[in-house]
Order: structure tokens, then sequence, then C-alpha cells
């Protein structure tokens, strides 16, 4: 049996050598269920090939992924002798065909991942030991249940409009697709299967025991004229518990950038909510193996607006990592909450230990798992923290086209830019982020961003607006207070200007302007572009006026 990230490479390999059926014959997907059932025991190359072709058309139904479809079409199915001379065919830059090109691989083998551990469960015999409804109340839940497995069923269509169909289902599609990428080691139900429950009404804890899953999403879509309504709700599968529920409303514009967005908001906030609850029932059960105490650091991780539950968080990555020195969620949890601790200004006196012990698991991830959407992520931020503002931004976008519902990734763009001296641009991917997830608890970390960006360009009164929303989001902020008061002192208002900076400096007391200036920054003042340092000015300034201390 193939780990996942073997059988992302053996994906990969078969649509490289796709023509070249002596390459082939070795692929350890041969051997895999999801080939040999399209020809038994004599599965062969032909088989394999068909599988692939027929995983690029399940996949790419819908209009926007029609691009996709055609750069893998012309790479692997139908490959012209270049990959530049695909991309020119194309129409495309060159580095944004091979950035469809990386996200339409990931999206093929991450499908057939979940087509082959389906295929596996279902030839498996039943689990013995069935706990019955009663049991169901006070029972773990069986070994038999991924920790992240969850089915999304067909949402209902309320508008009475069957016309809209497309619209419903699409939303779904997506999402089964975007909550595998933005969610590591997570197990989603084929949409073959979960389409089985279309328009029956079966008991949530049935599906769940039918299906061997956690979690089951539903919700229904209401549609008009103007307006598209989504109804979301997470339950958990054996309790029947509901865990989160929300509501979306967009204007009804372009309607694929609606479901663009709905999807996006949808995958992050439903895949942060299902580790925090894993996080929560291990730490109930006094769990203490690898993945467990991954899954409590975490849920831990999703909201370092403390820098003592980073500090936790990083324990328990390390405990983990002790028990399983191969777990590269560990190695990345551990990573990205150094750097966090870093740019968050949790810890200053150790910044380049922990950047240098950051960048060493990170390249230790990599070697395992080079396509890890955690690694991803966690190298995004590096780069930002080490000033490597241009590289960030290829990661950041690289990111965008595997999981354009990870709104981290919008504000690491806006604070790269921002680095940048492109204030306006900063302020553009900000708001991006805070369209994706305007509930979200790190929501200050990009508001912060925001409102940073916004006294660059002169615009106080907004800026202060921004920042207000940041500390209610994290009242624990202390920067956030120091640019709330230059923001009001800005836009002349001295007296919640002076409020604030009182507030702050009792959370960092004895701050002047030259320390602000010298040691308040996340990211090295060297790299930064002189168009930021004259925009900082205003931030200075505006403390001035509010009262702070020249020396």
């Amino acid at each position: 049996m193939l780990t996942r990230s073997d059988f992302h490479v053996a994906v990969k390999d078969a649509l490289r050598y796709y023509t070249r059926a002596d390459l082939l014959l070795g692929n350890p997907l041969l051997q895999m269920r999801i080939v040999t059932a399209h020809g038994a025991k004599t599965a062969g190359v032909a088989h394999l090939r068909q599988v692939l072709a027929e995983a690029a058309e399940a996949i790419f139904v819908n209009e926007r992924d029609q691009r996709l479809h055609r750069v893998l079409e012309l790479t692997y199915f139908q490959p012209a002798p270049k990959q530049e001379a695909v991309a020119e065919r194309l129409g495309l830059p060159f580095s944004t065909y091979r950035r469809h090109l990386t996200a339409g691989v990931e999206r093929i083998a991450e499908w057939l991942w979940h087509q082959e551990q389906e295929a596996l469960r279902n030839n498996e015999p039943p689990v013995e030991a069935v706990a019955t409804s009663a049991q169901a109340d006070t029972a773990g839940p069986p070994d038999a249940r991924p920790r992240l497995s969850v089915v999304v069923l067909p949402f209902l269509n309320l508008s009475q409009d069957s016309s809209l169909d497309y619209l419903v289902d699409g939303i779904v599609d997506n999402l089964m697709t975007d909550l595998s990428r933005a969610l590591p080691g997570s197990f989603v139900i084929s949409r073959s299967t979960a389409f089985t429950y279309k328009d029956r009404q079966v008991p949530v804890r049935q599906i769940g025991e039918d299906l061997q899953v956690r979690y089951v999403l539903e919700g229904s879509v209401l549609a008009d004229a103007t307006r598209v309504r989504v109804n979301s709700q997470l339950v958990d599968a054996r309790t029947d518990e509901h865990l989160w529920a929300e509501r979306f409303d967009k204007e009804r514009r372009d309607i694929l950038e609606v479901q663009d967005e709905i999807v996006a908001r949808l995958s992050h906030s439903v895949g942060v909510e299902m580790v925090r609850h894993e996080g929560e029932r291990s730490r109930y059960q006094g769990n203490e193996d690898a993945v467990d105490l991954v899954m409590r650091g975490r849920a831990l991780a999703t909201d370092l607006s403390k820098k003592e539950r980073a500090a936790e968080a990083v324990a328990l990555f390390t405990r983990a990592l002790e028990r399983d020195p191969d777990n590269v969620d560990a190695m990345i949890g551990i990573a990205s909450t150094c750097t966090y601790q870093v740019v968050n200004q949790y810890q200053t006196a150790e910044r380049e230990t922990l950047l240098d012990e950051a960048e060493a698991l990170i390249s230790r991830a990599m070697d395992l798992v080079a396509d890890h959407i955690g690694v991803m992520k966690a190298r995004a931020v590096l780069l930002r923290a080490r000033g490597r503002f241009a590289d960030a931004i290829i990661a950041d976008e690289s990111l965008i086209a595997l999981n354009p519902g990870e709104p981290m990734a919008y504000r690491e763009l806006g604070l790269n830019h921002l680095y940048l001296g492109q204030p306006q641009e900063a302020a553009d991917w900000f708001r991006r982020a805070d369209n994706i997830a305007p509930r979200d608890r790190i929501r200050w970390t990009w508001l912060q961003g925001l409102g940073r960006a916004l006294i660059h360009l002169g615009e106080d009164d907004e800026a202060a607006e921004a920042l207000t929303l940041a500390l209610h989001n994290n009242p624990h902020f202390a920067l956030g207070r120091a640019f709330l008061a230059a923001a009001e002192a800005l836009a002349g208002n001295l007296d919640r200007a002076k409020l604030h900076l009182a507030k702050y400096d009792e959370l960092d007391p004895g701050m002047t302007i030259r320390r602000f200036a010298e040691e308040r920054n996340s990211v090295p003042l060297d790299a930064v572009s002189p168009v930021y340092l004259r925009g900082n000015e205003r931030i200075l300034e505006g403390l001035r006026r509010a009262g702070m201390p020249e020396r």
C-alpha cells in the first residue's frame, strides 16, 4: 500500500510518461484498485491511461476549470514538444502556465487518492464492533473513521427553479475539491458516493456509519435575480451535534465569481472548524499518539493571538515529532509556529535562531513531501520573515492556485506588497482576505495590515476603522494599539489617540519613537522599499502627535 505522498509521486510520474508505455510499465499505480478495476488482474498501461484521462474529465467539468484541463491535455495527453510551446499556444505567461500545471496535477493526484481509499474501504469487511445508538452517545468514534473525514452532501436548491441545479451542484463539486486541498490529511468522500444521498432523507448518524466519516456538511442555496444565499452547517456524525453554521449572502453578479467566493469561504471555515473540533476531542480524551498531538497543536495554531498559545502549540508538535520523527505535519507545525513567533514579535531576542530552525524543518519536510500545502504555507511566511518579498509573492501565488480559499495567502500578498512600497496593491489584497474570511479568528492579522497600508496612503480615518476592528478581533495585539493611536492622531482625534497610546504603554512600557522605529519590525528593515520607509514615517509622526517620547 502506497503512502499518500508516494501515491502523488506515482500519479505525477504516470502523467509525465503518459505516452511512454515502456516507462509506465513499472509505475506502482498499476497495482492500485482504481486501475485493476478497469482490467481485473490483467490491468496494464492502457487501463492506467484510461484512469488518468477519465480523472481529468471528471474533475475539470466546470467552465472555470477548462483552462486547467487544456493545460494538462496539451502537456501530457496530447503533448507539445516543449512546455514553452504549450504556454504560447494557450496565450499564457510561462509562470502562469506552470502554476496551472501544478494545480491541475495536484487535483488529479488528490482525487485519485480519495478514489483509491474509497475502493479499499468498500472492499473491506464491515467493522465487527459497531456501537449501538445508545452507545454512540458516550463511546468514542470508531477507529475506522479517519480523524478528518467528511462527506459534503448535495445542497438543497430552495429556489424552486431546477435550472439553477447546476449552480447548487457546482458549489458542492468545487467545495469537495477545495476542502481536500485545503486540509492535509483529510478524507473527503467522492462526488459519486455523496450524490447517492441526493433527494433522500437519511439521518446524519446513519450516513456517518454507512460512509465511516466523522463529519457531515449539509446546506442549501436560495437564488433570485439579484442575490445568492447559502446556508451551511457542519454536523458531528457520531453525536448528531451541530458544530458550526454560517450563512453567506452575495450579490448575483458573475455567477462563476460568486460560486468561487462562496466555495473559498466555505472550504476555509469548514477546515478550520474540523481541526478545532478534532483538537478538542483529542485533548478531552487525553490521546498522546503523534496524530492526536498534531491535531491538538493545529487547533491551537489556528489562533495565535496570544504568545502563550504559540508556545503550547510548539510543545505539542515537538512531542508529536518525538513519537514520529518523519511526521511532516509536526515538522510544519513547529516551523510555521516558530516563524509566527518572530513575525508576531512574541520572540524578538531569538529571531534568527527560530527562523533557522523553521528553515531546517521546512527543508526536511520538502524532502519527504515536496508539494504538501502546509509546507507551501510555512515556506511563504518564512520568505517574508527573511525579507525575500518578491520570492514570497511567487510562493503565495502558487498557494492560491492550489487553494483559492486560503485567506492567509491573500494576507501574505498584502504584507509583501506593503514592504515593497505598494500600499494600494497591499490594501486590495487585505480586503480580498477579509472577503473570504470575515469571521475568522485571525482576521486581525490582515486588518492590521490594511490599517497600516491605509496610513501609508494617507487615508487615516479608514485606517482607524480597520485597526479598531483588528483590536476587537484580538484585544491582546499590543502593536495594534500603537498603530491605532497613530491613525487617530493623524486623523485629528487626539483624545482617542492619547487613550490608545496609554493602553499601549501598559502593554509595552517605556517605548520611544526611536526604539519603536528600530525594534518593532517583523522583517529586516534593510530589505524593505524606501517607499515603505517613507510611509512608515507617517506612523511615527502619528505616534509623536499622540505623545510618545522621541528618546
